[in-house]
């Protein structure tokens, strides 16, 4: 560790006493925080290249981190990106030219601030990480229009194409920017009891014919009263997020705007909560309705190292507790997740590649969710990284 440290500036160190340190290794999850002894953040590709071939010759384990809504952690050092944080608008590419180490929030400000009247495909949540988003896809609100934020290359980029952060580390992406309106109509709507019956009529049609790549829909299912928080039990409801071109669902009776949530009884939620009241704190079904461009834009399964879903819509599951849960507790997350699909949608109807890769968990099979892909994504490993010192959130090797 000291020769780690020894090639690093004093301001490119960050110790668990530092003020900064609870900041640099935050995790989303927090039983994947492994508390790591030294956070590295280096302030220039020079810096970052010499730590990344020190480190290759040490037996420590180290992960890369971006904006932190990951998991990305390690026992011996963290090596996060936040001082890549640069912006540069080409007006006449249309391009932009980002910092990993930003988070989405960052960018849309900066790009608004340069280029206004212009858009870029990020993600939907302004608190996710500009590396990790993009080389897990890049899944945004623009996605319904131009896809997932990834762009087609060769070999080592094609497997960085949706395949995550497994082969390089990447310090800043080009990526394209379009014309696009300022002013977003986007809002959620509430509903009583008595208009479950029409909207679960409604929502289905409106997938059917809805064509416009610029209507979006979120239908979330969670605990109203976030029990685990404060000591009741879990209420289930949904609340609908929408955008321009629902007057469909401000026409069913009862509907006002600006909603917060309506009763919603739904099977694998209610039993789970059931089962484990304390799992109100982190559990929630989302469904997100998006337009075919979003993963049907590339030519062939073979252009991208994920295949890309047969299917249109996003089915998100998430189960979580406070931190002090018990093990039964988190165990019981776990396996439901595990069997959510198959309940869901049926034995036989779904395979791991329709899994996005942000979404990875230790039950899931990296060969079977890149498919015929995996062999290709295997020898580029084995070509930019023999030793397997780079680790994401599955392992080729």
């Amino acid at each position: 560790m000291d020769s780690i440290k020894s090639i690093l500036n004093a301001d490119e160190i960050i110790l668990p006493s530092s003020p900064a340190y609870a900041k640099e290794t935050l995790v989303w999850s927090a039983h994947k925080h492994q508390r790591p002894q030294l956070v590295a953040r280096p302030a220039s590709v020079e810096s970052l290249s010499r730590l990344l071939i020190a480190l290759n010759d040490t037996d420590l384990e180290f992960a890369i981190r971006c904006g932190g809504c990951g998991n990305s952690s390690s026992k011996d050092v963290v090596i996060t990106l936040s001082a890549f944080a640069g912006f540069k608008f080409i007006s006449a590419s249309e391009t932009v030219i980002i910092g990993a180490g930003q988070v989405w929030e960052e960018v849309d400000r900066k790009l608004e601030e340069a280029a206004p009247g212009y858009a870029i495909v990020s993600a939907r949540c302004s608190y996710v990480g500009v590396g990790g988003g993009t080389l897990q896809g890049g899944l945004g609100w623009l996605s319904s229009e131009y896809g997932l934020a990834t762009s087609e290359e060769p070999d080592l980029l094609w497997a960085l194409r949706d395949g995550g952060g497994n082969f390089v580390v990447v310090s800043a992406f080009k990526v394209k920017v379009y014309k696009y309106s300022s002013s977003i109509y986007s809002g959620m709507i509430m509903y009583p009891r008595e208009a479950l019956s029409a909207l679960a009529t409604e929502i289905p049609k409106f997938i059917e014919r809805c064509k416009d790549p610029k209507l979006a829909m979120h239908f979330y299912c969670f605990d109203l009263y976030q029990g685990a928080f404060i000591g009741k039990l879990p209420q289930p409801g949904v609340a609908i997020f929408v955008e321009k071109g629902f007057k469909w669902a401000l026409n069913i009776a009862g509907a006002q705007d600006m909603t917060r949530a309506m009763t919603f009884r739904e099977k694998w939620f209610n039993d789970l909560l059931g089962s484990d009241p304390s799992l109100s704190a982190g559990t929630f079904v989302l469904v997100e309705m998006m337009q075919k461009p979003a993963f049907h834009s590339i030519k062939s399964d073979t252009d991208t190292a994920w295949p890309h879903t047969k299917w249109q819509q996003v089915l998100q599951l998430g189960t979580g507790a406070l931190q002090d849960s018990s093990p039964e507790t988190h165990a019981l997350a776990v396996k439901c997740l595990a069997d959510a699909p198959d309940m869901i949608l049926g034995v036989g109807n779904w395979s791991q590649a329709d899994i996005l890769l942000r979404d990875f968990e230790s039950f899931h099979e990296p060969e079977k969710m890149f498919g015929k892909n995996s062999a290709k994504m295997k020898r580029v490993k084995q070509k930019v990284d023999p030793k397997g010192r780079l680790k994401g959130a599955y392992s080729l090797i």
